[in-house]
């Protein structure tokens, strides 16, 4: 059993040397917490108030504000102890609440059946329909406050670590579930720290049986550290030399292990290993198992730097360029070799930049452009496309020049007639998939007076590939025909 109260005031000490304001709603808020899933207890046994603060002290070591760490020990409070959201506004404050409101779930039993949703079949899927709708919620209301978003993720991350006691379709149900939503949101967030943290809690409960490859990686990173920490110690001193000279200067160097997804991502695209069984631990030694991150107190511009430090300093005598790497976020780091042919990903990075790439973004982010009335998952992956005026539009990725046509606005969508690509004089349909950097250029039917002409065809619905598009058309059509 966790000691709670030990982890909080570990929690709050961290908050205080980093010098956080309202450390004393954070206090309030645990407490509040404490007393309303008094009596509570976890499916494991453990009282319930245990999982709040796992939960607020991931987002403390992410540095997340007092904000967002107090919403994150309430995050429950409403749907499981009868708070009402008025109620937190007036006990702690509307930012607290909202992110507190966007994460708690819709019930069975407050569920309002939307006639216009083509997906809502309550009588059959009702727990579908609800899924989708909290999710559905939790968009909504985080386009305009994304910290619930966070405080899902860290929310999932510990309840997948404590999953041990459901029976196995549970545990499949949880990672379908975090696979469909909440690795994808985290995607377009561009946080690297919760995508992968997401992607491997799911990864290692789906193969919690193939003890041996965790217990290889576990092995080997901990034969590495030794020398991990050496490596970290030569690499401060160096850069300390060579920053003395540049405009720049060191906040600190991290070196932290991969996941056991990455990794094994990694062996097999260089191995045979269509199992885990079949990894060996000579593998490790030919992918990289450690990201190091040289962080500066000044922002940094691309590689530059890095690749100065690497080639022109007394680091060149133990790292060794190799090549660059991305990761499944379009991250990209230079790919480096050690003496004793250890792989490292290596990049140099500002503190802000740094907690940016791991935590992500709260501004720009292709969640701004998401469907939120969105069922039965999320896209990730997202592409960006132009007017004839260079405005840039991001759609998911497979659109159509239909799906285009409908996002610019309704009325060109149900004109649309074809489109001009890329300055091309040629036309193209308008089920033709677009690609990143394509500008496009719309034309539509227009009846005598000028006015956009509704030429919907039903089949329509086979050049569309967006949810979005899908569901404005059988509205249209059934209106038409019923």
């Amino acid at each position: 059993m966790s000691d709670y109260k030990q982890l909080f005031n570990e929690m709050l000490e961290n908050l205080k040397q980093k010098n956080s304001v309202d450390v004393s709603n954070v206090v309030k808020a645990f407490n509040f917490a404490e007393q309303k899933h008094s009596g509570q207890m976890r499916k494991d046994g453990d009282p319930y108030i245990i999982h709040p603060v796992e939960v607020a002290s991931i987002l403390e070591k992410r540095d997340f504000n007092t904000d967002v760490i107090s919403a994150a020990l309430l995050h429950d409070t409403v749907e499981d102890c009868g708070v009402t959201i008025d109620e937190l506004k007036h006990t702690f404050n509307n930012q607290i609440a909202q992110i507190v409101d966007s994460v708690t779930a819709i019930t069975k039993e407050n569920f309002l059946p939307d006639s216009n949703n083509i997906y809502s079949d309550t009588k059959d899927f009702l727990k579908q329909a609800v899924e989708d709708s909290t999710y559905q919620k939790l968009i909504h209301i985080g386009k305009n406050n994304k910290f619930g978003f966070y405080i899902k993720f860290a929310d999932r991350l510990n309840n997948l670590s404590t999953i041990s006691c459901f029976p196995k379709y549970k545990k499949e149900a949880k990672i379908l579930e975090t696979e469909k939503w909440l690795i994808p949101l985290a995607k377009l967030l561009k946080s690297k720290y919760f995508y992968y943290q997401l992607t491997n809690g799911c990864f290692c409960v789906r193969h919690e049986d193939d003890a041996v490859f965790f217990q290889y990686l576990d092995k080997y990173i901990q034969n590495m550290s030794s020398y991990v920490e050496e490596l970290k110690s030569m690499l401060e001193f160096e850069i300390n030399s060579y920053l003395r000279a540049s405009k720049f200067s060191l906040s600190k160097v991290e070196i932290t292990p991969k996941t056991p997804y990455e990794v094994y991502t990694s062996i097999s695209k260089h191995f045979d290993t269509n199992k885990l069984s079949s990894v060996k631990e000579s593998n490790f030694i030919s992918v990289p198992i450690f990201d190091i991150y040289i962080i500066t107190k000044q922002d940094t511009n691309g590689f530059n730097p890095l690749y100065t430090l690497l080639t022109e300093f007394g680091a060149r005598e133990q790292l060794e360029i190799v090549g660059l790497s991305s990761d499944e976020l379009n991250n990209t780091s230079l790919l480096v070799v050690d003496n004793m042919r250890n792989l490292f990903n290596i990049t140099m990075l500002s503190k802000r930049q740094y907690t940016e790439l791991l935590n992500g973004t709260t501004n720009g982010s292709d969640i701004d452009d998401l469907d939120e009335t969105v069922a039965g998952g999320v896209d990730g992956d997202y592409i960006t496309v132009y007017t004839p005026t260079k405005e840039a539009i991001k759609i998911p990725a497979k659109s159509t020049v239909l799906d285009f046509a409908f996002k610019l606005h309704k009325d060109i969508g149900f004109s649309a007639m074809y489109a001009y690509l890329n300055d091309s004089p040629n036309k193209s349909p308008i089920y033709t998939r677009l690609h990143s950097g394509d500008k496009v250029e719309v034309v539509c039917k227009l009846d005598e007076f000028n006015m956009n002409q509704n030429i919907a065809e039903l089949r329509w619905l086979a050049y569309c590939k967006n949810e979005s598009t899908q569901r404005t058309l059988i509205k249209y059509f059934e209106r038409k025909y019923t």
